[in-house]
């Protein structure tokens, strides 16, 4: 009784535990659902469907303050603090290139094209890579390795769409749509970039915890 008593005495001046990993596997879900949403988007051209993609990156906005709140009051965490708060990073970055490539679309009033849907379809799998391997966390083994790897390989395979969709689009006549449409194949390259440096840290922390 005694022993109780005097651990829920030293509980009581400190921070309640935060499931950090359950966190980081809500916030890497919020990014595979919008990078899911800007596909059908593209497939559907819903304008409700853009709409969400806007609003599910200020949903996982929330949820990265909410890890970074935690660390500051948590003195106990699965991973060091600042390898959780750079992960949430890197998955946010995935997501604010997803929302920017909406807006570019909108302003300059551009339909996807099929390079465009090419590329988000194996950006879509990297995303779906990093979820998995997110969700594992902080087991490090062989399973999360192979999906870290499945994720690499999906920038490899954009940047392949993207130099092949560059140079049919220079093969076109109207300047204007040319210009437009590179801005936009770029900003998707971008977001590839983002999931390929997410990956890397993932591999990273695979090293530094197994």
């Amino acid at each position: 009784m005694s022993s109780n008593r005097s651990t829920g005495f030293w509980d009581s001046f400190l921070p309640p535990r935060y499931p950090f990993q359950k966190a980081l596997g809500r916030h890497s879900a919020k990014v595979l659902e919008g990078v899911e949403t800007l596909s059908l988007w593209f497939e559907s051209g819903d304008p409700a469907l853009a709409e969400r993609v806007r609003d599910i990156e200020h949903e996982a906005d929330d949820i990265m303050m909410e890890i970074s709140n935690q660390l500051a009051r948590v003195f106990i965490t699965p991973m060091d603090s600042e390898d959780i708060r750079m992960l949430s990073g890197a998955l946010d970055q995935i997501l604010n290139y997803c929302k920017n490539t909406v807006r570019e679309l909108d302003i300059f009033q551009v339909t996807p094209d099929d390079c465009m849907k090419a590329i988000i379809r194996e950006i879509l799998d990297g995303a779906r890579a990093i979820h998995e391997a997110v969700r594992m966390l902080p087991k490090m083994d062989a399973d999360i390795s192979g999906h870290i790897k499945d994720a690499i390989k999906s920038e490899r395979r954009v940047e392949k769409i993207y130099r092949i969709g560059l140079n049919d689009l220079f093969n076109g006549d109207d300047l204007k749509e040319i210009l437009k449409k590179r801005e936009v194949y770029r900003h998707l390259s971008n977001t590839a970039d983002r999931v390929w440096e997410a990956a890397n840290l993932l591999a990273s922390l695979n090293l530094k915890y197994s």
